[in-house]
């Protein structure tokens, strides 16, 4: 008689994915791990056990202001995504199937071209001679243009809005697709109110989709370097940005590594409490409780 293999459960058929993941994850930590105790010595690296670089990123209050600001753009962008992308995500929610289909393809028009291509177009946009201020003036609301439209953080949270809205939505909506329209309909027939029975049953069972897009969006937000250096004007310096003239112009490896890992163990740590704070919720616990089952 031949043995039997053991029937492959979810937990192994995730297990290469899990490898691979994590070794994508882990070895780059590592390398900066190692990389931010050498020290550089003629623009070259140097093996040492040295705490230079710890030293002067704790001491210097600039580098604790960039990551600061990329915090509140990621919260930011964040809150805006989730409050403009719910109900966009219940509509298509509830589209007939044969929409839906279409609906996701309109969704991700602007994530078919890159994202330069995407910057410039809204710098065109916001310019002094771009179209919103062209319509502006025609219509004898300005006098002159809007210098504030471009190169300014309202540019920055506009464009940061828009290139991460898909995906605040596409969250939300794989979570409100889960709900069982059944339990709206007890709601109602027990006497809730439409609104009633968004916020006892809709909002809480959408929960974790809205947390998943919370953390997603917040962590794309709030590494990004692109947007706020095109479009930021003096009010672009970034985080990201002193990491990439640290890590190329500079030379200066060690400080590069020191402050790309303080970032992003402040990203994390934030993007997870904002997340955590959503799924604290009966409703979404219940949801959670539901799926482990």
């Amino acid at each position: 008689m031949t043995a039997r293999l053991p029937a492959l459960g979810r937990a192994h058929l995730a297990l290469p994915v899990a490898l691979l993941v994590g070794l994508g994850c882990l070895a780059p930590l590592a390398v900066l791990v190692i990389f931010s105790v050498f020290e550089v010595e003629d623009f070259e690296l140097v093996p040492a056990f040295s705490g230079r670089a710890w030293a002067e990123l704790f001491t210097t209050p600039s580098y604790w202001v960039l990551i600061g600001r990329a915090l509140f753009y990621g919260a930011m962008t964040a809150l805006l995504t989730g409050l403009a992308g719910y109900p966009v995500a219940l509509a298509l929610a509830r589209l007939p199937a044969a929409w839906k289909g279409v609906a996701v393809v309109v969704l991700l028009t602007p994530l078919y071209t890159g994202e330069i291509v995407r910057i410039y177009a809204w710098r065109i946009v916001l310019g002094a001679e771009g179209l919103v201020n062209a319509v502006l003036e025609a219509v004898g609301l300005i006098d002159d243009p809007l210098k504030v439209l471009l190169f300014s953080p309202l540019t920055i949270g506009l464009v940061l809005l828009y290139n991460n809205l898909p995906f605040m939505v596409l969250a939300i909506w794989v979570s409100a697709e889960m709900v069982d329209r059944r339990l709206i309909e007890a709601a109602r027939d027990l006497g809730a109110r439409p609104i009633s029975a968004f916020a006892r049953v809709t909002f809480p069972l959408t929960l974790p989709g809205l947390a998943a897009g919370v953390f997603a969006v917040f962590a794309l937000a709030a590494g990004e370097m692109l947007t706020p250096s095109l479009l930021g004007g003096t009010y672009g310096a970034t985080a990201m940005a002193i990491i990439d003239n640290l890590f190329g112009t500079a030379f200066d490896w060690p400080l590069a590594s020191a402050l790309a890992l303080a970032l992003l163990v402040a990203l994390f740590v934030a993007a997870v409490g904002l997340a955590s704070l959503l799924l604290q919720t009966r409703g979404a616990r219940a949801v959670l409780q539901r799926g482990r089952t």
